[in-house]
């Protein structure tokens, strides 16, 4: 099975973004989720483009999508894809992915996954309701309220949402 590490909003922080690289290496991830919001507030700035060369070295491994502050110089810069939204399979489930500007926790898109991912919010999420998962990994840069930077993990029977640094902040299993 296939464990999977998702981010989201960047905003162009780059000490960040390497702090949650190292946390994809200690959790021993297969593949890095990016739920959009690559760059700061709707510009490029010298950060933006080291946000850029950091994750194309590892395009690979990256699914992404883009958010309501990545412009369409943001399709230039990396070398992957970046739709708004799209739906994949993470160990048997289908997980969709966005960046919640558009679709959200109360307007699902009609061919939503068993397992919702969106981030914008900045405020870290994970709750069941009736047989789907919604999840926002809040924001690894700029959290808002009372939550903390954050990141989900997705392994065979769980979604799980940690801090930054590691500390587990709760559970959902979708085998139930």
């Amino acid at each position: 099975m296939e464990k999977v590490m998702c981010i989201s909003d960047i905003h162009g922080n780059i000490d960040c973004l390497k702090q949650a690289i190292e946390r994809f290496y200690q959790e021993n991830a297969k593949k890095l989720i990016i739920l959009g919001d690559f760059s700061g507030y709707g510009f490029l700035s010298s950060s933006d483009f080291e946000v850029a060369e950091v994750l194309n070295n590892m395009a690979g491994v990256i699914i992404a999508v883009k958010g309501n502050c990545d412009s369409q110089r943001a399709d230039d810069l990396f070398n992957f894809a970046l739709p708004y939204m799209r739906n994949v399979t993470i160990n048997g489930t289908v997980v969709t992915l966005t960046h919640g500007h558009i679709y959200n926790r109360n307007n699902l898109p009609e061919n939503c996954g068993k397992i919702f991912l969106s981030g914008h919010t900045h405020i870290g999420l994970l709750e069941k309701i009736g047989d789907k998962i919604l999840a926002n990994p809040g924001s690894i840069s700029k959290p808002r309220g009372r939550s903390k930077k954050s990141y989900l993990i997705i392994d065979d029977t769980n979604v799980i949402l940690k801090t930054l640094q590691g500390e587990l902040l709760t559970k959902v299993s979708f085998l139930d």
